[in-house]
């Protein structure tokens, strides 16, 4: 039995876009990592995405929530989540005292994944495979490691990769104890107010109905995924609920 806990934290772009969400992650992070945890941290990065396109010009789209990446927008991507946010993060904890690894899919071979529609969406993967020995490498030498969804492709290329997908994959090749999913809202709403505890059949049954929509949608997904995948919960919630224990939790 693993002596030691493993947990995967996914955070979005709008939660790490201003100093305010930074400070709220790295507060977040330290007490996650005050009990001893292996802890991976999987990011987005999809208003900085929006705003280097803007800048130099290069028109995008989404499709079914995926960003459409061409070549050239898959560049932008690579810069973007495997550059300026991943060195953003990893500097902010090394700076605060955590120590902290960032990497993405080339890193390794930990990551590998498969164009979902190549025609249609351009370099976009589907939920990748991941290399758990080369991952495991990288937490063994910090607190965190903290993962890009940028992935290797089967052509030798790079993917852009949903983050809440990378995350659920991660989780479960890790057979993590924990999965947290960061939102901007305390959980899963209902008529009756945020639902607190669900198993799976009533988190497929939320789906089902179309009670969830919009962003939550593939976190939904993706927690689903996890916990029929073997992660012993999955929670939803913003910092103060997931720190409170008032977030969505999920059980298999």
């Amino acid at each position: 039995m693993r002596a030691t806990p493993r947990i995967v934290i996914k955070v979005g772009g709008a939660q790490i876009s201003t100093d305010e969400g930074l400070a709220q992650l790295l507060s977040f992070v330290r007490k996650t990592t005050q009990g001893n945890q292996q802890v991976v941290l999987v990011h987005g990065g999809g208003k900085d995405i929006g705003r280097i396109h803007q800048q130099l010009g290069v028109p995008f789209a989404t499709e079914s929530g995926l960003r459409v990446t061409s070549d050239e927008s898959m560049e932008i991507v690579t810069m973007v989540l495997a550059g300026l946010v991943n060195k953003r993060l990893v500097s902010m904890f090394v700076n605060a005292g955590v120590s902290a690894i960032g990497v993405c899919g080339s890193d390794l071979g930990i990551m590998r994944s498969e164009p979902i529609n190549a025609e249609r969406l351009g370099r976009v993967g589907g939920p990748p495979k991941v290399n758990v020995q080369a991952l495991e490498t990288m937490m063994q030498q910090s607190e965190i490691a903290v993962v890009s969804p940028v992935c290797l492709g089967d052509d030798g290329g790079l993917l852009n990769v949903n983050a809440d997908m990378v995350a659920q994959s991660v989780a479960i090749a890790l057979r993590a104890d924990q999965l947290d999913f960061v939102t901007d809202v305390e959980g899963i709403r209902a008529e009756n107010g945020v639902l607190r505890k669900l198993d799976i059949d009533g988190l497929r049954a939320l789906l089902g109905e179309s009670v969830v929509t919009g962003g939550m949608i593939p976190k939904v997904q993706a927690a689903l995924g996890a916990v029929t995948g073997g992660v012993g919960r999955v929670r939803m919630g913003h910092y103060e609920s997931l720190g409170g224990n008032t977030a969505t939790e999920v059980c298999g």
